[in-house]
């Protein structure tokens, strides 16, 4: 049915669904124009912010200014986040295409088992490094497989 409630024939259908693919491709194309440098940055910011958040809990003498590292790196890492999520009207983090692909899914959670598995020996300190190079290998290793974010 057309907007207006009339039926639509076939030829129609077919111009329909070719400009939703076309406005599909551009979008995507605009979205990963700059998706790499974004997960480039979101996975080193990620790995600095929880590192150094970590390591201010250990080191007091230190505290203060891996404090004020970390919080200014994670706010640089929400900031990417938010610039790559938006570019483009996009958000190419789960490709439709290898959804069957369970390393897809899985991949994120790994960040998370690391740090409970630095957890148990070295408490919230080592959950958060173990948490912030997980989380920076995981950004990495998805922009060089995939090429986005």
């Amino acid at each position: 049915m057309a907007t207006t409630g009339d039926p639509i024939d076939g030829r129609q259908a077919e111009q329909a669904l070719g400009a939703a693919h076309a406005a599909q491709a551009a979008a995507r194309a605009a979205g990963s124009t700059r998706s790499r440098g974004h997960t480039l940055g979101q996975g080193l910011t990620c790995a600095v912010g929880f590192t150094t958040l970590g390591l201010s809990g250990i080191s007091s003498q230190w505290s203060g200014r891996l404090l004020t590292v970390g919080v200014l790196s994670l706010a640089a890492f929400l900031v990417l986040v938010w610039l790559g999520a938006h570019h483009g009207g996009t958000t190419p983090w789960f490709d439709r295409r290898r959804e069957a692909d369970k390393r897809a899914w899985l991949l994120p959670l790994a960040p998370v088992a690391v740090g409970l598995v630095a957890a148990v020996p070295y408490g919230a300190p080592g959950w958060l490094i173990g948490f912030g190079l997980a989380s920076g290998v995981e950004y990495l290793l998805r922009a060089t497989r995939t090429g986005t974010a």
